[in-house]
């Protein structure tokens, strides 16, 4: 796929893995987020996890820090933060269908799954995200989906799905 910045964007997902690479301006940018050491597994996260201690991140073979919200309840806990090279970035649910990418407070993007299920980005049109800002979002994007119902539906729906007669 092509990315809105002139970057191609290149989506591997298998079990538990999800691989990024990005060419843009003659480089290649590679984002892998991948599961490890056998947790139990929840279908609707596409990595499988949010347990930090199954998970590992790396950037060009670099490993970062990834600290996924356990994505429970609140539109909150299903943030996902990462550390790299001194800079923070937040992958946070914006909608119940899309998610934003933030670098150190500033938005970068928003992410939104497909009806054919493809990860779209939609790029801040005074953003300027360098290759190492797209391979993350697309891998986050990728690995945890993207959107989460606000606190007062998933509550609605944890009570419907708890009625006995239902």
């Amino acid at each position: 796929m092509t990315d809105a910045r002139a970057a191609l964007v290149d989506i591997e997902q298998s079990d538990g893995r999800v691989a990024v690479r990005v060419l843009a301006a003659g480089s290649t940018t590679v984002a892998v987020v991948e599961r490890v050491r056998g947790p139990k597994l929840h279908p609707h996260i596409p990595i499988g996890t949010r347990e930090r201690q199954h998970l590992r991140m790396m950037l060009d073979d670099i490993p970062v820090h990834l600290d996924p919200g356990p994505g429970r309840y609140s539109r909150h806990s299903y943030r996902v933060v990462v550390e790299h090279e001194g800079h923070s970035y937040v992958y946070r649910p914006k909608t119940p269908d899309t998610s934003r990418l933030t670098r150190d407070g500033w938005r970068l993007g928003d992410f939104t799954i497909t009806t054919k299920g493809e990860l779209d980005a939609d790029w801040h049109e005074e953003a300027a995200p360098e290759p190492v800002d797209v391979a993350i979002g697309y891998a986050l994007g990728a690995a945890f989906g993207a959107g989460a119902d606000f606190f007062l539906v998933s509550m609605l729906n944890l009570v419907d799905q708890a009625d006995p007669g239902h």
